[in-house]
C-alpha cells in the first residue's frame, strides 16, 4: 500500500504521447509481478484483482513485450480504449459479478 502510485519519471514518455496516462490519478499500478495500491483503496478488491490481471498479462508477454505493447495501445487507443485495459476491466467486471473465470486461461486466449 502506498499514499501515491508511483509512475515512470522519463521524458521520453511525455515525449511519446503518454502524458494523459501520466496523469492519470490512478488508484493501481503494476510493474512485472508487482502492484501498488493506494492505501485510500486497499480494500478494494476489484482494484487488486485488476491489477492482478496485468501481472498475468505481464507473465505472458514478458516484461518487454507487456511495456512495448501497452504503451503502442495507449498512444494508438487512449487510455481507455487500449485492449490490455479493456481486458483487464472487463475481467475486473466479471469478478464483481461473482463470475468465475479461469484468468490465466483467458488473458493468455485474449492476448
Amino acid at each position: 500500500m502506498t499514499e501515491e502510485v508511483p509512475k515512470p519519471d522519463y521524458p521520453e514518455l511525455q515525449e511519446a504521447g503518454l502524458g494523459e496516462f501520466l496523469e492519470l490519478d490512478a488508484h493501481g499500478i503494476t510493474y512485472g509481478d508487482t502492484y501498488y495500491i493506494k492505501k485510500s483503496h486497499a480494500r478494494n478488491a476489484a482494484l487488486h484483482f485488476h491489477e492482478l490481471v496485468h501481472v498475468c498479462q505481464y507473465q505472458n508477454l514478458t516484461q518487454q513485450g507487456f511495456i512495448k505493447r501497452y504503451i503502442q495501445e495507449i498512444q494508438y487507443f487512449g487510455y481507455d480504449e487500449s485492449p490490455l485495459e479493456k481486458m483487464a476491466y472487463q475481467l475486473e467486471d466479471h469478478y464483481r459479478k461473482s463470475h468465475i473465470i479461469n484468468v490465466e486461461k483467458t488473458v493468455r486466449e485474449n492476448l
